[in-house]
């Protein structure tokens, strides 16, 4: 069996090193990914290019976003009946690793890729993009931005706190509301904080938005949050990091 393993750099060295020690035991090939979509090696492109060239194994070495980059390539190509995605989590957050039981031990993890052992797993579509762990609206957009600039100036904290620490001053600063409408199974507008569609219970590494999803149901859970007081939105920020901020009037789950 061939695998391409798809990596963002750069990797710490002792990752990079153990990463190094499956190319001697494994028939593995390694790409690199670069920065900007259109470039030959974003990781997008890299997923299309293995598929053409045949691969049946492409193991993601990244975190969240690398891998809903690969999956964006991957279902614009017609899929081998053999495929399947392996991921070795290497990220900050990880959530959907940590959703599917993948370790952050390299090897343990791609032990368990090589046992063949599998898992159906659901994709969203929104417009022309794919997601494989969630899809935000309003508030969240702003706090992950927020997030990642927190993460490449204190590159020594947690993604999850960056996250939560993002949360936190937006929330301080401003709440703002969005009209948002969304048709479909389910319909609905009105001013919402926020709305979250995601495949697992967690996302931003720390909050359990939906504690009810499954990665594999067939299904999408929904959650969404109507304008609060900043007292009230910082006790749902704590609630949320256990999954019971559902018992606040303003948030509702589908």
């Amino acid at each position: 069996m061939r695998y391409k393993f798809i990596i963002k750099p750069p990797l710490k060295k002792e990752l990079e090193g153990e990463i190094l020690n499956l190319k001697k035991e494994n028939e593995v090939e390694f790409e690199l990914t670069e920065r900007g979509e259109d470039s030959q090696k974003s990781a997008k492109n890299l997923a299309k290019k293995a598929i053409k060239e045949g691969f049946e194994r492409i193991i993601v070495a990244g975190g969240d976003g690398l891998l809903n980059q690969v999956i964006n390539g991957i279902m614009e190509e017609k899929i081998p009946e053999n495929f399947a995605v392996g991921l070795v989590p290497t990220g900050s957050g990880n959530n959907f690793a940590k959703a599917l039981g993948i370790p952050k031990d390299i090897k343990k993890a791609f032990e368990i890729i090589k046992s063949e052992k599998r898992t159906l797993v659901d994709v969203g579509k929104v417009n022309q993009k794919y997601f494989i762990n969630c899809f935000s609206l309003g508030f969240d957009a702003k706090i992950n931005d927020l997030a990642n600039k927190i993460k490449e100036k204190y590159s020594f904290l947690p993604r999850e706190l960056s996250y939560f620490f993002a949360a936190l001053k937006e929330i301080i600063f401003q709440i703002p509301s969005y009209e948002i409408e969304i048709s479909g199974e389910i319909n609905f507008k009105e001013k919402l904080v926020l709305v979250a569609i995601t495949n697992s219970q967690s996302y931003g590494g720390i909050f359990k938005i939906n504690p009810g999803a499954s990665i594999s149901d067939g299904k999408f859970n929904l959650c969404k949050i109507s304008p609060v007081s900043k007292l009230k939105a910082i006790y749902t920020l704590f609630l949320a990091t256990q999954g019971k901020h559902l018992k606040i009037p303003e948030v509702k789950t589908f």
